[in-house]
C-alpha cells in the first residue's frame, strides 16, 4: 500500500507501511547519519527519487489520461510528493528527521524531467492511435488541428538516460557515415560529438521496427515499472534510425543559470549541423523547457541564431527554436502534440 495522495485518514495503519517499505530497503529516504552520507557533507536523510514517484503517482501520469486533476502544475505534483516523504520521515523516526530544501533540491529537476517524459510519451500513444485507426482516443488531450492519420507518420518521444549514446540509435549506414566524419576531424586532431539532449522526438521508421513497440501504448502510472520503462525504451530503438527520423529535442530544466546557458545552445548547433549535414537529414528543431527563467536572461540568450542557418545562407533561424516555460505537464505535452503536424516528413 502506497502513501496515499494527496491525504491519509489512517496515520497508524500509514505508519505501518512506511517503517515496513523502509526495512524493506524499498521506502523514500535513506538514513545518512553518522557519517553515512559521505565525508564533507551534513547531511542526515537522503530522497529516494523513484520510491518518491512510485508512493506518490502509482496510480496516474500526471496531466494525461487517469489524473483525478490533470489542470495541475508540475510544481504542485512535486509539493504532494515531498509532502509524502516528509510524512513518512516523522512516522518513521519521530522527533528526529528534517527534509531540507537542498535535499529536495538534489531530486526535483529528474522528477520533473521524468514527469514531463511520461507526458509526452502518452501524448504520443494518443497520436499514433490516430494514425493508425483514424480515432482520437484521449480524454486529457485534444486532437491537434490539421493532423492527417497516416500509419506513416507515427512518432516516439523517447527520453534519453544520463549517459546515453544518441549514435546509438543510428542504423549502420548513418552510423558508418558519422564514423566517418569523426574520423577525419580526429586526423586533424579535433571532435564535434553528437550531443544526447534530454529528450528526443522521432519519426517511427515504416515498417515499424519491434523495439518501438512500446511507444504505441500509454504508461498507466510512474510506479518503478513504467520509470524503468522510461529510462530504457532508448536501449530498444538502438541501430534503427537515419538523420531523417530525427523530428525534434528537448532541453528540460527546472531553471538554469547565467554560466549554464550556452549549454543548450552549443547541443543545439551541434546537434542541427551532425544530423542536417553530416547524416543528411531535415532540420530538426530544438526546444529549451524550463519551469522558470528567473535569475537568468533566458530568453535574450536564447535568440542565438543557429550557426548552421547562417552557413546555408538562407533565412536564418534560431539554434533553439522555442524557449517556453513549461509549468504543466498537460500543457506541455499538448504544445508538443499541436507541433507534430507541421513536420513536412
Amino acid at each position: 500500500m502506497p502513501l496515499l495522495f494527496p491525504a491519509d485518514p489512517d496515520p497508524a495503519g500509514q505508519g505501518a507501511v512506511c517503517a515496513t517499505c523502509h526495512a524493506d530497503g524499498r521506502g523514500c529516504l535513506v538514513d545518512t547519519r553518522g557519517g553515512r552520507a559521505g565525508r564533507g557533507r551534513n547531511t542526515q536523510f537522503q530522497i529516494t527519487q523513484s520510491r518518491v514517484m512510485d508512493c506518490a503517482l502509482d496510480s496516474f501520469v500526471p496531466g494525461t489520461d487517469g489524473d483525478p486533476d490533470p489542470s495541475r502544475r508540475f510544481l504542485e505534483y512535486r509539493a504532494q510528493a515531498y509532502s509524502n516523504v516528509e510524512r513518512a520521515g516523522e512516522l518513521i523516526w519521530p522527533g528526529d528527521f528534517r527534509l531540507t530544501e537542498a535535499q529536495k533540491a538534489k531530486v526535483d529537476g529528474d522528477i520533473y524531467e521524468m514527469m514531463e517524459a511520461a507526458a509526452l510519451w502518452n501524448a504520443a500513444a494518443a497520436w499514433n492511435r490516430l494514425m493508425d485507426t483514424g480515432v482520437w482516443s484521449s480524454l486529457v488531450f485534444t486532437q491537434p488541428p490539421n493532423a492527417v492519420p497516416t500509419p506513416a507518420r507515427k512518432v516516439a518521444i523517447v527520453k534519453m538516460a544520463r549517459g546515453a549514446d544518441t549514435t546509438k540509435l543510428l542504423n549502420l549506414k548513418a552510423r558508418a557515415e558519422y564514423a566517418a566524419f569523426e574520423v577525419a576531424l580526429q586526423e586533424k586532431g579535433m571532435e564535434l560529438k553528437l550531443s544526447t539532449p534530454d529528450i528526443l522526438g522521432l519519426r517511427v521508421p515504416d515498417p515499424m521496427p519491434p523495439g518501438f513497440s512500446p511507444f504505441m501504448t500509454p504508461l498507466l502510472d510512474l510506479t518503478f515499472a513504467n520509470q524503468a520503462a522510461l529510462e530504457t525504451a532508448w536501449q530498444g530503438i538502438q541501430g534503427t534510425l537515419e538523420g531523417r527520423h530525427f523530428l525534434f529535442a528537448i532541453a528540460v530544466k527546472t531553471s538554469t543559470r547565467s554560466d549554464r546557458l550556452y549549454q543548450a545552445l552549443f547541443e543545439a548547433n551541434v546537434l542541427k549541423y551532425i544530423l542536417g549535414y553530416v547524416l543528411r537529414g531535415p532540420a530538426i528543431r530544438f526546444h529549451a523547457h524550463l519551469e522558470t527563467f528567473a535569475g537568468a536572461d533566458v530568453i535574450g540568450r536564447y535568440r542565438a541564431a543557429s550557426m548552421t542557418s547562417l552557413l546555408a545562407g538562407g533565412t536564418p533561424s534560431k539554434a533553439i527554436d522555442m524557449t517556453y516555460q513549461a509549468l504543466s505537464p498537460r500543457d506541455t505535452a499538448q504544445l508538443i502534440l499541436n507541433e507534430l503536424p507541421t513536420f513536412p516528413l
